[in-house]
């Protein structure tokens, strides 16, 4: 049987993690050997339809990674927030841009983790000063789950289906 599903990323490819936001998208880079990311940067968009596409191209450039990972919002059910929309849009066109797979990770506690790590090693102040510096972490942890699963989930798997109907707060369709 043959599948048109991406294979998953070879290990020890190269990846840049996204957490994508409205208004800032934090990047992250990290090399599945060492199984974790590390920090780049955090863009600001003027609003999701106005993203700085001439840096997200010039980061793939530079780091030539084989793979992009984006966080995934779903809830501890699997239902997805309703940010997942944006998001499965922003990953086709970095798929389309970059000509590269994407895959999904759940992003659960992301920015949580991300805060945890920066406290710690910064300082609360400096954290509060600064919250991009969230995001490029939280893409960093983003990373750490991606690296660490088995068989990692493509985005050309998730249908607008599944985001539509299957969000988080939505009332159930099965009848009684």
């Amino acid at each position: 049987m043959t599948t048109t599903e991406p294979a998953s990323p070879a290990p020890g490819s190269l990846a840049l993690g996204f957490d994508y936001g409205e208004w800032r998208i934090g990047l992250a880079v990290g090399d599945r050997r060492l199984g974790s990311g590390r920090p780049l940067i955090t863009l600001h968009n003027r609003n999701a339809d106005q993203i700085d596409w001439t840096a997200v191209e010039a980061l793939v450039d530079e780091w030539q990674p084989d793979t992009l990972v984006l966080g995934w919002p779903i809830d501890d059910a699997g239902r997805c927030y309703p940010q997942a929309a944006a998001i499965r849009r922003f990953g086709n066109r970095l798929r389309e841009r970059c000509g590269l797979p994407v895959f999904v990770v759940d992003e659960r506690m992301s920015s949580e983790q991300a805060t945890e790590r920066l406290v710690k090693r910064r300082g609360r102040r400096a954290v509060e000063r600064d919250q991009g510096q969230i995001d490029a972490m939280a893409a960093a942890v983003i990373l750490d789950t991606f690296f660490a699963q088995a068989a990692p989930r493509s985005l050309a798997t998730v249908t607008k289906a599944e985001v539509t109907q299957n969000l988080v707060g939505a009332p159930s369709t099965s009848r009684h």
